[in-house]
């Protein structure tokens, strides 16, 4: 099974579980593959992905356990092979073929019976239909074994048809209760459970122990027993005289009529139910409630957000959905360990709920990242608006305050400062739906981390078709990088001689329909859908092979090939790895292939950018920092990376004939260079005077439109080979 349907097996655990379509959560992901595979082997819950026709693409040990079999025997097999039940087996492949064919996650009980040994095992699978990398259907399944709750559930089934026989079960609590002299009678089990001993006051006593919210369902079912002779079966809870409060299931019924046919003479059965309740609310926090922090999870926010736009439509009424993000989760989580990256996120928790109105749903999303739904606000468009962002706001202040994080595992005591990043919709009609909304709110959220602005951003509904675009585009992006339509068009850098010295590779999209687009049409949303990941290793490919040509010729191979990183590729946790492997795949000299990073991919983990830029060079790679001069950090940067190469950011060459102070701002920066020993290229040249201008200052490389725009490859050619 290749490494990316193997990720989405792990994307639809992560979806089943609540969390997360999110951009954060895939990062890492994405960075931590092989450790999440490694867990997902030793889980208790069966984890597989299976074709169409029912045959195994990946399942973890768990299932190969049951099946006597491993892993790796059961990749192209299907459930007849291993348990010979044909009606079972039949039965699996019916249901996953359902799924497919409805293309809708579904959630349905089964039972696992083994012939050999005779044991059933019952599960609740969740089953989500995908499409891989070759646009084949598949399903990803995790079941969970619920053959203990089953049981449990089947005990009480038996106990209820006992309780039945109201005169055969003077164990269960027998009570009987004289309608005319208002004596009750019952038996010990009876004490046992209410904790209510034999009195003359033993009903009263009884009606007192009902918790008052009950108390008036209870009067109610005795009432139309003793008006109607209708039995009644109600659950309630009481609070025994030692202050336990506790679930009963009683029902009664009529066992005498006087002449006048009224009732004269009840009895009925009390069950302690306690634990089937508590059990029971297990089962329903575990399938509607996060288990860490204790908010609703995905699951139950969609059913939330689906009600909420009904009642919006049916008030008029706007309401919002906020997306948030954590800023600085993962450095802690690195840090610290997840143990305390746990403890904060219920912290955050918390303080969102202390912030957070009663009518308001909130909800961990998955990972680091949390939704909130602000109901009805306001029948006023702007008068809604200016409130979310109102309350999106002091979300952000409310959970900037310092965190106090007690480490358990070392006896101290951690302050940790983070952010959070909020995007949002308003809304109010119910023509778009609660995943459109979601989809908006996430949009809306990674604009706002792009963004430099400490305030929220919030959409409006009318941006919708925003998001038709946009899945336009991610569609069309992810059958474009199957059809390698993603290629490089090739800018010249040259020396002070404009001599021809190499080239950056820049990427383009062959679309199918809209012709050669620029990355400006296409890259913010590859960034945000982390397509990014398969376009950089397309790029990569092409540049290696255009590398390798021109090695093969005395006259070219000299010539050096600049790819760009983004921050996504940087951060996978193979990254090194994977870039390595399909660099070897030529036959090139590494020394003369630059890899470009800018400082915002730096700021996001300098320690991990550092460590992976050191392997690089280690493996002959040379690393070229981009954009230089436009942070405000960056000449740290240049003692702590292995830098061979610095970029003047275009900026400064633009305004390079204009002022004294560029001009000495443009000689510092190849001073500085000059003193680390590193070489300085100029991005952004476009006229002579500002190419004279740069070779006063001793600048090495040239890149620009004075001397070419990036141009395709078969142009490069003929312009410098031919």
């Amino acid at each position: 099974m290749s490494r990316f349907q193997l990720g989405l097996s792990i994307v639809a655990l992560v979806f089943i579980s609540g969390g997360i379509t999110s951009v954060f959560l895939h990062k890492i992901f994405m960075k931590n593959m092989d450790l999440i595979t490694n867990v997902i082997h030793e889980m208790e819950d069966i984890v597989t992905v299976k074709e169409y026709n029912g045959d195994y693409v990946f399942c973890n040990k768990r299932l190969a356990y049951l099946y006597g079999s491993t892993p790796d025997e059961m990749i192209g097999k299907n459930d007849y092979f291993f348990d010979r039940h044909r009606d079972q087996a039949d039965a699996f492949l019916e249901s996953l073929q359902s799924v497919i064919n409805k293309f809708e996650k579904e959630t349905v009980s089964e039972s696992l019976y083994n012939i050999d040994t005779g044991r059933k095992q019952h599960l609740c699978s969740t089953k989500i239909p995908f499409r891989d990398t070759q646009n084949n259907l598949k399903v990803a399944i995790v079941a969970k074994d619920v053959t203990d709750i089953t049981q449990l559930k089947e005990d009480a089934d038996r106990d209820k048809r006992r309780l039945e026989h109201a005169l055969d079960v003077s164990e269960e609590g027998l009570w009987e209760w004289d309608v005319h002299t208002n004596q009750v009678l019952h038996n010990a089990r009876w004490d046992l459970i209410t904790g209510v001993g034999s009195s003359q006051e033993t009903f009263k006593e009884f009606e007192a122990c009902i918790l008052p919210e009950d108390r008036v369902a209870v009067v109610q079912a005795l009432d139309l027993l003793l008006k109607t002779s209708q039995p009644y079966s109600i659950e309630f809870r009481i609070k025994r005289p030692d202050g336990k409060v506790i679930w009963v299931w009683d029902r009664g019924r009529v066992a005498e009529f006087d002449s006048n046919g009224d009732p004269t003479w009840l009895v009925g059965i009390i069950l302690d139910i306690t634990t089937e309740k508590y059990n029971q609310q297990k089962i329903e926090r575990l399938a509607y409630y996060d288990g860490l922090t204790g908010l609703v999870n995905r699951t139950q926010l969609e059913i939330e957000l689906e009600k909420t736009l009904l009642l919006s439509k049916q008030e008029d009424c706007y309401s919002a959905v906020l997306f948030l993000d954590l800023n600085r989760f993962k450095l802690l989580n690195d840090s610290y360990g997840h143990h305390m990256g746990d403890k904060l996120l219920k912290m955050v928790a918390t303080r969102l709920l202390g912030v957070s109105k009663e009518t308001m749903i909130t909800s961990r999303f998955g990972g680091d990242e949390f939704v909130i739904i602000y109901p009805l606000i306001d029948s006023d468009k702007e008068a809604s608006t200016i409130e979310a962002q109102k309350h999106a706001d002091s979300l952000i202040k409310e959970v900037s305050k310092t965190f106090t994080i007690e480490n358990d595992h070392h006896d101290v005591s951690v302050d940790y400062d983070i952010s959070i990043s909020v995007g949002g919709i308003v809304f109010k009609s119910n023509d778009v739906t609660a995943g459109a909304l979601l989809q908006l709110a996430d949009l809306a959220l990674y604009r706002a981390k792009s963004s430099s602005s400490k305030h929220a951003l919030l959409f409006d509904i009318d941006m919708k078709d925003d998001l038709t675009h946009i899945s336009q585009l991610n569609k069309d992006m992810r059958q474009s990088v199957l059809d390698h339509d993603f290629i490089i068009y090739l800018q010249p850098k040259v020396n002070k001689e404009a001599v021809l010295i190499g080239a950056e590779a820049l990427v383009r999209w062959q679309h199918p329909v809209r012709g050669l687009l620029p990355p400006v049409a296409f890259m913010d949303q590859a960034e945000e859908s982390n397509l990014i990941i398969n376009i950089g290793e397309q790029v990569l490919m092409q540049a290696c092979e255009q590398l390798q040509k021109w090695q093969q010729s005395s006259s070219t191979q000299m010539l050096t090939m600049s790819v760009n990183l983004s921050a996504k590729q940087i951060w996978q946790s193979q990254f090194v790895d994977d870039f390595m492997a399909t660099v070897c795949a030529y036959d090139i000299d590494k020394s003369k292939l630059i890899v470009e990073v800018t400082e915002t991919v730096l700021l996001q983990d300098i320690n991990d950018a550092t460590d992976k830029m050191n392997r690089l060079k280690s493996h002959g790679i040379a690393i070229s920092l981009d954009d230089f001069g436009t942070g405000y950090s960056s000449l740290s940067y240049l003692h702590r990376l292995p830098i061979d190469e610095l970029k003047i950011d275009r900026s400064f060459i633009k305004d390079l004939a204009g002022g004294e102070q560029i001009r000495l701002m443009v000689k510092s920066i190849v001073d500085l260079a000059d003193n680390f020993g590193v070489s300085v290229v100029a991005e952004g040249v476009e006229t002579n005077e500002q190419f004279e201008l740069l070779k006063q200052h001793d600048v090495y490389g040239y890149q620009g439109y004075y001397f070419s725009k990036p141009i395709s490859l078969t142009e490069f050619d003929l312009r410098y080979q031919g």
